[in-house]
């Protein structure tokens, strides 16, 4: 009789516990649905394979201003090869990817690029590998999730105070500006617009702790620059070694602000070397 009782409490309890569950269950879908809701999705290409088991970080991709994720097509999978996941995407925006759902800020484009990794369950830790304005974004990156990121190497990166249209003659710089953006496509032209904004957030953000810097910068001259924007060039690479303690700066011989373009071997030796793909004897 106790047996046939407990028996009978036991598939009442059940059914009145499989509702709660049930309304649990779609509730947390729900949430998981509208937080993806919430970021664009992006164009990617991914290289390589990491084992659950192996410690070594993925290796993430961030192109420059209008450059779209070809840009890092001839050291992609040099670096991935044997060693780990890489990825590199297009922004929101730029082509395959969906339209940008608020400011091109380094915050929202931080935020985005963290949605995606979850997407496509790549898990911390990360490699960050940043040009020219996406070396700004990574910067953001590694200040403010310094605990997600093994490394983080800079491709003559922007610096956060920088004019990225350096080098125009101050007298005409309201009209070369008119003409560089009358050829930009739209989503550069709002990056570049919130370019200083994202400037003032990575100088803002906690100072980097600990992440293992490479900074690569490049040599040659840009098409017009004078000896004195290229002396100001240098000098804000310059500064930007100095917001990462124990950074190592390595000015690319033979290197316009290309550098995976111009000289691929010296970015995918530096990415290799903060993956740790490369076991050291000894």
């Amino acid at each position: 009789m106790n047996r046939r009782l407990t028996e009978t409490l036991l598939i009442r309890l059940m059914r009145q516990a499989l509702p709660c569950m049930f309304a649990l269950l779609l509730a947390s879908a729900m949430r998981h649905a509208a937080a993806a809701a919430e970021f664009p999705t992006h164009r990617s290409r991914i290289n390589g394979v990491r084992a659950a088991s192996d410690a070594r970080p993925s290796v993430v991709f961030a192109s420059g201003l209008g450059d779209t994720l070809d840009v890092w097509r001839d050291v992609q999978s040099a670096i991935a090869a044997h060693c780990t996941r890489t990825l590199a995407y297009n922004r929101a925006g730029y082509p395959g990817s969906a339209p940008p759902h608020g400011a091109r800020d380094a915050r929202t484009i931080v935020a985005e690029l963290r949605a995606e990794l979850r997407r496509q369950d790549m898990a911390p830790p990360y490699v960050l590998v940043g040009h020219s304005i996406g070396g700004l974004y990574m910067q953001y990156f590694a200040r403010t999730y310094p605990e997600e990121v093994a490394g983080l190497l800079l491709v003559d990166s922007t610096h956060w105070d920088q004019r990225l249209l350096m080098g125009m003659p101050a007298q005409d710089s309201y009209t070369n500006r008119g003409t560089f953006m009358l050829f930009m496509s739209f989503i550069a032209r709002r990056e570049l617009e919130d370019s200083a904004r994202a400037g003032e957030q990575v100088h803002s953000s906690p100072p980097a702790r600990g992440v293992p810097t490479i900074v690569l910068s490049s040599t040659a001259a840009f098409l017009g620059e004078t000896p004195a924007t290229r002396a100001m060039a240098a000098r804000l690479q310059d500064e930007i070694v100095a917001d990462f303690p124990g950074a190592r700066h390595v000015r690319v011989n033979g290197s316009g602000h290309y550098i995976q373009r111009d000289r691929p071997d010296v970015v995918v030796r530096a990415a290799r070397e903060l993956a740790k793909c490369e076991r050291r004897s000894g």
